[in-house]
């Protein structure tokens, strides 16, 4: 026997019909027309919700897809939603290509309001987040913190982590000073005070983004790292160490300023320059530290030894 199509079952159920069974009604409907064609795949679209990433909701869906094997998901994600307007649009679209609507939405502000729309136009919802957090909230008596965005899983972080380490990497000794002002954090220093490696352990440890810009004599530094509100960092380093640094890096390096003392004074005392013209800059000195306790410090925001 055929099953009704859905766009008769809508015909049939329109959204002025009141009652409980409402939401049961488009449930069943997307079932029946899940079933009706045999073996062929039906193609579902998804439309996911979040005022965060929608990472999770898009896994717990795809978990629960999965195992009918007759629906073939096209996923469409929509994070950070935040207004009202927002999922308007989102649930005019999904009703246009009756599909169905994951909300995984913290904002107990905006769950109502995609629960009140739903009653407006024929479009299945499901709240991910809603009902646990309202049966956590009375079994505790507490009230949650409606905050998005607090929980990352693991596939998030990942992710965070790699955008965090290429942008470092695209970031080292002054490349990329066209998207300067996307980093956490602006190292600034003369060469070998220990940017690169500071910069990466900062990215790879804490998942900050991290740009070094070197301070080269008789070069003017790029006027982002004066005008940018970002954290901003200078690394400075006694000469007689530098000196002994950078010779031994240099195994053929003659008798050039690079590691000549007195050059070097001049091109630190250049540097300190620089640092007193930038507002707010932390001044770490590098002469003893090892890579974890630069990092250390500029996390703590202290000055350094």
């Amino acid at each position: 026997m055929a099953v009704a199509s859905l766009r008769f079952v809508k015909k049939r159920f329109r959204p002025s019909e009141k009652g409980f069974g409402q939401q049961a009604v488009k449930e069943q409907a997307f079932v029946n027309v899940a079933i009706q064609r045999g073996p062929s795949k039906r193609r579902v679209h998804v439309f996911i919700v979040s005022d965060g990433t929608g990472g999770t909701a898009e896994r717990v869906i795809s978990a629960v897809l999965v195992q009918f094997k007759r629906i073939k998901p096209i996923f469409k994600r929509f994070p950070y939603i935040k207004t009202k307007e927002q999922i308007d649009n989102i649930l005019a679209r999904a009703e246009k290509r009756e599909g169905i609507v994951i909300y995984s939405v913290v904002s107990q502000e905006l769950r109502n309001w995609i629960d009140s729309e739903k009653t407006e136009r024929n479009v299945l919802t499901v709240d991910l987040l809603g009902p646990l957090m309202e049966r956590m909230a009375k079994l505790w008596n507490m009230i949650p913190a409606f905050h998005p965005g607090l929980f990352r899983g693991p596939a998030e972080e990942s992710i965070r982590l790699a955008e965090s380490i290429d942008f470092t990497l695209k970031h080292d000794d002054g490349d990329g000073i066209e998207t300067l002002g996307r980093a956490d954090i602006i190292i600034i220093g003369v060469s070998r005070t220990s940017k690169t490696p500071t910069s990466l352990y900062l990215s790879c440890n804490n998942n900050l983004k991290v740009a070094n810009v070197p301070i080269i004599p008789n070069v003017e530094p790029p006027k982002k790292i004066f005008t940018l509100k970002r954290r901003k960092v200078g690394l400075t380093i006694a000469p007689e160490r530098l000196a002994f640094i950078r010779r031994k890096r240099l195994k053929y390096a003659g008798s050039t300023d690079y590691i000549n003392l007195a050059a070097i004074r001049k091109e630190l005392e250049y540097s300190h320059e620089i640092f007193r013209q930038i507002n707010g800059l932390q001044v770490i000195d590098v002469t003893n530290s090892s890579i974890e306790e630069i990092a250390g410090n500029i996390l703590k925001g202290g000055r350094g030894k």
